[in-house]
């Protein structure tokens, strides 16, 4: 459902609350999704979200409270009495729970934690200890575990037992008596089993894990991979503790493709919120790559200056220039952005060099041919100089050529000496590649015009 949608809902629900008719209320709130239950209140006075939030029962405004971002989550916590809080938040998925300890101020955390009882503090401890951005950290302890030696039907019977409790239960995790993980099976194989059959006979041995201390991208990447559910986490002894479920995946491929693109465009990562971020921070976040380029911009400048007998001879030269640099930023722009997402998604690697070199040549001549003919079209019309209209063409081929190769080859250096491709900025390629082109095309005018005045 749409916000728009949602919209349709505000007037009569902020009547319902104007007349206190909370039986209405909560009966409307009942039937709706919780997804759908954020769109209705972000339209709410933050008296009345209140009101309406407090309608919930308890599972409902647990999961409802969950997908809010953490500027609400934070204003939510200081309308609401400590016992409400205590409630939320023993009601909280784990996972869910530790993402929002991590959005909170360290001071926040410490008060919100003290309202646990013993058993959650202690497991929420344990998941925030864990580094941060790891699988540890975004797992939950929540999940079904079978003995090995368990018949089908007394796994049954524990699982009716526990399941209600567990995030997923399609998904059954096999553990010997240590908590060693050592295999899997689904709930579709337990139930059309033999009764009589040992879980360690139906099991798949062959399971796929992360350790906790694993980066969070990597288990991402397993459960896209093989399309799992879940992934099992284990400790560095391979006991099983955890397991990370697809929709905390989605926020992770979420979190870092909007880090990669930011990294991308020359802006140092913000973890917060577009409106919780203030004007200094945001300058403070963009300035030092501005700055960069900016020193780096004095390259070309200084180019120019050296070639600037050629263009006093003829400065119809300088014409073409803002082409030339453009074409070259452009392409080495596009060919770097396709390089850092396969990069990122696996589909390419550092070993696969000179494949990917060799192939973005062929691209790169192609695209130079048919931009190149292009230019040269142009300026023969809008100069009449074949020699000037030649000299265009035959630059923007090469630039355009080597555009490609530069955008390819930073980000593969980047990976091969282990650092972030995504730090190759799409301006810090268009800066080099600016200096770059002037380079080619005051130097193949030189060579054309001195054989043409000659």
């Amino acid at each position: 459902m749409e916000l728009k949608w949602a919209n349709i809902f505000l007037p009569e629900i902020k009547e319902l609350i104007r007349t206190k008719d909370f039986s209405r209320l909560r009966d409307f709130l009942r039937e709706r999704h919780p997804a759908d239950i954020v769109d209705i209140l972000a339209g709410l006075e933050p008296a009345e979200k209140v009101v309406s939030f407090r309608l919930l029962d308890k599972s409902k405004s647990s999961e409802v409270f969950s997908l809010f971002d953490s500027s609400e989550q934070e204003a939510l916590l200081k309308q609401f009495t400590e016992q409400h809080v205590r409630t939320l938040l023993i009601e909280m998925e784990p996972d869910d729970r530790t993402q929002l300890f991590d959005e909170l101020p360290a001071d926040v955390v410490e008060r919100l934690l003290k309202l646990l009882p013993p058993a959650e503090r202690k497991e929420a401890n344990e998941l925030l200890n864990y580094p941060p951005n790891s699988a540890g950290r975004i797992m939950t302890p929540e999940f079904v575990g079978l003995q090995m030696h368990m018949t089908v039907a007394r796994a049954l019977e524990h699982i009716r037992k526990t399941g209600l409790n567990r995030e997923i239960i399609y998904i059954c995790y096999i553990v010997d008596e240590t908590k060693k993980l050592r295999g899997v099976t689904s709930l579709k194989n337990i139930i059309l089993a033999n009764p009589d059959q040992l879980i360690q006979e139906i099991m798949n041995e062959h399971v796929l894990f992360v350790h906790t201390t694993d980066d969070q991208e990597k288990a991402a990447k397993v459960v896209q991979k093989y399309d799992l559910l879940a992934v099992p986490v284990v400790d560095n002894e391979n006991r099983l503790v955890g397991i990370v479920t697809f929709d905390d995946v989605l926020d992770v491929v979420e979190e870092e493709a909007t880090e990669d693109f930011k990294k991308m465009a020359g802006i140092q990562t913000i973890e917060d919120e577009y409106f919780r971020v203030g004007v200094s921070k945001r300058v403070i976040n963009r300035i030092v790559w501005l700055a960069i380029l900016v020193i780096a911009a004095t390259i070309s400048q200084t180019i120019l200056k050296g070639y600037s007998e050629i263009l006093s001879s003829m400065i119809a030269i300088a014409y073409f220039i803002p082409m030339l640099t453009g074409s070259g930023g452009n392409t080495g722009s596009q060919s770097s952005t396709l390089v850092i997402r396969a990069l990122a998604t696996g589909e390419i690697t550092t070993r696969e060099w000179w494949k990917i070199l060799l192939r973005e040549l062929r691209v790169g001549v192609v695209l130079g041919l048919i931009l190149g003919f292009i230019a040269f079209s142009i300026a023969a019309i809008s100069t009449k100089q074949p020699a000037l209209a030649a000299t265009v063409g035959i630059s923007l081929f090469s630039v355009v050529s080597a555009g490609n190769i530069v955008g390819v080859s930073i980000p593969l250096l980047f990976r091969l000496i282990k650092l972030d491709p995504a730090f190759v900025s799409a301006p810090l390629i268009a800066t080099i590649l600016d200096a770059t082109g002037l380079i080619i095309y005051f130097e193949i005018a030189r060579r054309v015009l001195l054989i043409t005045t000659h």
